[in-house]
C-alpha cells in the first residue's frame, strides 16, 4: 500500500515517469524514517501469583482425598477460529513501544478439545456457534444433528 501511494503521489506531483518505488525502496523508506514492524497486542492481562498457588495446593490435595488417577482427570481447552481476521501486525514509529489492539471480529467459532491427563480418552472436537440455529442449518432439523 505505500509502494502504491508513493507511486501516486510522484504522478499527482509531477515527478519523474522513471521511478519503481519496488521493496528495495519500501526497505530504505522504513529504514530512513525508522519505520519498524510491531505484532498488534490485546489489554495486559494481570496474574495472581499467590491464587494460582493457593489452587494448586486445593487441587493436589484433592487429587489425594479422592485417590483420583490419570484417568479420572480431563483437561478441556477452547481455541478459536476467526474466518475474516484482521492483520495482526502494523507499522510502527521508532517512538512507539506497543502497537494498542481492537477489538476482536465476532465472525468466528470456538472449538473444544477436551481429553483425560492419561490421554486414554479423547472427546470428539466442539464446535460451538455464537447463534442457536446457524443460517448454514436452516433446512435441517436439530434433533439430526450432534448437539449438545
Amino acid at each position: 500500500m505505500i509502494q502504491q501511494k508513493a507511486l501516486n503521489f510522484n504522478s499527482k506531483l509531477g515527478g519523474s515517469k522513471k521511478i519503481q518505488a519496488g521493496s528495495g525502496w519500501l526497505e530504505k523508506f522504513k529504514n530512513r524514517h525508522r519505520i519498524r514492524q510491531l505484532s498488534i497486542v490485546g489489554e495486559k492481562l494481570s496474574s495472581d501469583i499467590e491464587v494460582g498457588n493457593r489452587f494448586i495446593a486445593e487441587l493436589q490435595d484433592l487429587i489425594v482425598k479422592g485417590k483420583l488417577t490419570a484417568d479420572h482427570i480431563y483437561h478441556c481447552g477452547k481455541t478459536v477460529l476467526y474466518w475474516r481476521p484482521l492483520p495482526m501486525k502494523t507499522l510502527a514509529a521508532e517512538n512507539e513501544a506497543v502497537a494498542s489492539g481492537r477489538k476482536k471480529m465476532k465472525n468466528r467459532v470456538a472449538i473444544l478439545g477436551c481429553a483425560n491427563s492419561s490421554g486414554s480418552h479423547r472427546v470428539n472436537l466442539n464446535l460451538v456457534e455464537k447463534s442457536k440455529k446457524p443460517r448454514c442449518f436452516k433446512n435441517t432439523k436439530n434433533t439430526a444433528l450432534p448437539l449438545h
